[in-house]
């Protein structure tokens, strides 16, 4: 997934999370956060990485036609007209 994400996006996986402009220059805060964010966010942008690296279109695909086995399932319970039984 994160092959695919590289490819179409032109977001970088980092920026996803969003760390803010810097603001007010006479804040200390302001011009400080992007900084104090990029630390705190690194490893959860490496977490991120890691998770989508793991998921393939493969499984995702398997999934989709699991849950799309599920619900056709449950249609058929649903609609299937009731059988009575037969008599003896």
């Amino acid at each position: 997934m994160l092959d695919l994400y590289q490819a179409v996006e032109s977001t970088n996986l980092d920026d996803v999370i969003g760390i803010p402009e810097r603001g007010n220059h006479t804040c200390s805060v302001a011009r400080n956060i992007q900084d104090v964010l990029k630390d705190a966010y690194g490893p959860v942008a490496k977490a991120m990485s890691d998770c989508m690296r793991e998921v393939t279109i493969a499984n995702m695909l398997a999934d989709c036609r699991n849950c799309i086995g599920v619900k056709a399932r449950q249609l058929e319970q649903l609609w299937a007209p009731k059988r009575k039984p037969l008599p003896l």
